[in-house]
């Protein structure tokens, strides 16, 4: 089994009751709490905690990021994690958690048992940014001036892990269907007018991921939303690689490719309902179109709806074909 978790490791395992349990964040709290409403494993009130290992992501691996410090997982996360996983049965998988506990469950133990690929790790974010283009950024506290502190605080630690580690990070909000393997560096448009950073990968320490430092540190803005993730990846995109819109193409970085939205936001936000609606149809059309490599399904839209999974959905389609374990351990919803 790979390192970083399993139960026959000598890991810590101890009990809180919900009065002991570690204060929120109040804002993680209200984000992260519709999407419970299928997770039914969740809903315990003696819960047992694993002590996770403190380390690094494999260089040019594939990674997904937890950096709410929350110790749980909802299905719909474990499914992104479990459809990386599947996708990738010969690179190392890691979810790196900036929480140093995760709750233990039957469900945990299955998936580290059948996926020897897969890792989960606690994160050193003091670590991670010592001596980083983001120290002093980091230093100074700088996301705390933001509106949405924990979210661009996250977007800082997708950039800095790119730019450090390579490889494919994926957001926690999808499912993969495909191996990225093939694909070259490559980001992918969300819209005609933005470059979405939910699904990227590039090579270690690659100019245009230290680029996107660089324009973090010198306009980090906390008053919009999108500010320091897609917007400042088509900014930079746009000054560095001469990005052309809505085509997507980058004279100015030939070894960086913008691939079209069916890549991996094959329907776009503002159709997030089609995920879950039933149409086989359109079931049937993503899931076997080649182009298709990864379904993002806009959790802040779709964490309010229930994904039925015996049902034709296409979010339930995906999960049954890319999570099975998952999938079986969540019951008739997710």
């Amino acid at each position: 089994m790979a390192s970083g978790f399993c139960f026959s490791c000598g890991l810590l395992l101890f009990d809180r009751s919900a009065k002991e349990r570690p204060q929120e964040n109040e804002q993680i709290r209200v984000a992260l709490e519709p999407e419970s409403l299928g997770d039914q494993e969740e809903a315990e009130e003696e819960e047992q905690y694993v002590t996770l290992q403190a380390g690094e992501p494999a260089m040019e691996g594939i990674f997904l990021l937890e950096g709410h410090g929350q110790p749980r997982l909802t299905f719909r996360m474990w499914c992104a994690l479990e459809s990386a996983s599947r996708a990738h049965p010969h690179q190392p998988v890691t979810l790196l958690m900036t929480s140093p506990v995760i709750k233990r469950s039957l469900l945990l133990q299955n998936l580290t048992g059948q996926l020897p690929n897969m890792r989960l790790l606690h994160l050193d974010t003091r670590q991670l940014f010592h001596g980083s283009p983001l120290e002093d950024w980091y230093g100074e506290g700088r996301w705390r001036e933001s509106q949405w502190p924990l979210f661009h605080f996250n977007d800082a630690l997708r950039w800095l892990l790119l730019w450090k580690y390579g490889g494919v990070y994926l957001d926690l909000d999808v499912v993969v269907l495909r191996s990225l393997t093939p694909l070259p560096n490559c980001t992918a448009r969300e819209s005609d007018k933005w470059v979405a950073a939910g699904v990227l990968k590039f090579t270690p320490a690659h100019p245009l991921m230290r680029a996107c430092l660089d324009h973090l540190a010198r306009h980090f803005d906390g008053s919009v939303w999108g500010a320091n993730g897609p917007e400042l990846l088509t900014q930079v995109l746009t000054d560095r690689c001469e990005l052309e819109l809505p085509s997507g193409r980058t004279p100015g970085c030939p070894d960086v490719a913008v691939l079209p939205p069916r890549s991996f936001y094959p329907l776009p936000w503002w159709e997030w309902q089609r995920y879950v609606k039933d149409d086989p149809g359109l079931s049937d059309d993503l899931l076997g179109d080649p182009r298709v490599f990864v379904l993002h399904v806009w959790n802040l839209h779709t964490r309010h709806a229930l994904v039925r999974l015996s049902s034709q959905q296409p979010y339930a389609r995906a999960a049954r074909a890319s999570c099975p374990v998952t999938v079986a351990h969540a019951g008739p919803l997710m």
